[in-house]
């Protein structure tokens, strides 16, 4: 968007650039036709030419060794910021690389706050990244591929970022200087996370913390600050504490059956004991059916998604039970029964 560009237009981008929608009167009007021009410069030039103006391509372009077509069969997740001149960019590269042959292109321009005009939203914004790259990259290695980060453009804070995260979910990370010709890689790095045994020490309140639900700043302060923040009341996980809780979340699911993460939650030594017997990963399931119970019970909109499905039964094909959840819906298909107690809507 800067690069060989009127020292105008140049500091019309920094001014705006956190904006979040378009901008109106003539500032706008002069932004517009930037883009307006700019897209269709790009769309109409070579790899060498587009590299010339978009940092993005540049670093793609050096990735590739100038020759596009070895990434035909690739997947390309372009990160925007939360700003419209962030969102018309990734567009604007989506296009670029569609003309090159590559068809595989995703946007990720719906992560909320991704701009670095309030510390409190860009926390929460990178908290969200880091969900979405955990719920998103694993999938892709699984099926063998190698997972790059392109940390060429865009705001530094968000380079950062990016830089730290590639540690634990990239391959590699590449970068390029604007007028360099050089791409420097950086390779993973071997982690090992010593945080285990404090993690599980305080497991209710970093499984609440994760699930957004309430959390006193007097009870987080039983685990490092670093790891957790509040806006007025309300305290959530850092992005720090995010990522590590992605990374730790299922091999601590797999060991047992843990204490409920809310306290309308109770079930008998007997269901603990099965629970405990089952393999690693149904006692992973089912400790994340509570979590997700625990959502049920304890959120005001009550969200009942199809993975847990708390309803009540029909007759008494249980005695003594009145509801059932789903404890898993693959393989052999288990259902999990209470008696649910004490709520209006349970009642009924």
């Amino acid at each position: 968007m800067t690069n060989r560009v009127s020292p105008e237009v140049r500091a019309l981008v920094f001014k705006h650039a956190n904006a979040p929608g378009p901008i109106t009167g003539e500032e706008g009007e002069t932004l517009t036709r930037h883009l307006e021009k700019r897209r269709e410069e790009v769309l109409g030039l070579p790899p060498q030419g587009a590299a010339l103006l978009s940092a993005e391509i540049n670093g793609l372009y050096h990735l590739y060794a100038g020759d596009f077509a070895n990434g035909k069969q690739d997947t390309h997740i372009l990160l925007a910021t939360d700003t419209w001149l962030g969102r018309e960019t990734a567009q604007m590269v989506s296009a670029w690389l569609k003309t090159q042959g590559i068809a595989n292109v995703q946007v990720w321009d719906d992560i909320g706050g991704l701009r670095t005009d309030s510390l409190e939203n860009f926390h929460l914004a990178v908290a969200e990244l880091v969900r979405r790259l955990h719920e998103t990259l694993p999938g892709y290695k699984e099926i063998g591929y190698q997972i790059i980060f392109n940390l060429t453009g865009g705001f530094k804070s968000i380079q950062g970022v990016l830089q730290t995260l590639a540690q634990f979910y990239a391959d590699e990370a590449v970068y390029i200087f604007e007028t360099s010709k050089e791409l420097l890689r950086i390779p993973r790095l071997p982690l090992t996370l010593d945080i285990l045994p404090s993690i599980k020490k305080q497991l209710k309140i970093w499984r609440r913390l994760a699930l957004g639900l309430s959390v006193t700043p007097e009870e987080c302060r039983k685990i490092p600050n670093a790891f957790w923040f509040a806006v007025g009341d309300e305290v959530s996980l850092s992005p720090w504490g995010e990522l590590i809780w992605q990374q730790v979340k299922r091999q601590i699911y797999e060991e047992c059956l843990w204490e409920p993460p809310s306290d309308r939650i109770t079930w008998t030594d007997e269901f603990e004991k099965a629970v405990n017997a089952l393999p690693p990963d149904r006692r992973y399931e089912v400790n994340k059916r509570m979590d997700e119970l625990a959502l049920h019970l304890e959120r005001e909109d009550h969200p009942n998604p199809r993975s847990l499905n708390c309803h009540r039964l029909s007759g008494e094909p249980v005695a003594g039970c009145t509801h059932e959840i789903y404890a898993w819906s693959d393989r052999d298909a288990r259902r999990i029964y209470g008696v649910c107690h004490g709520h209006e809507r349970f009642e009924r």
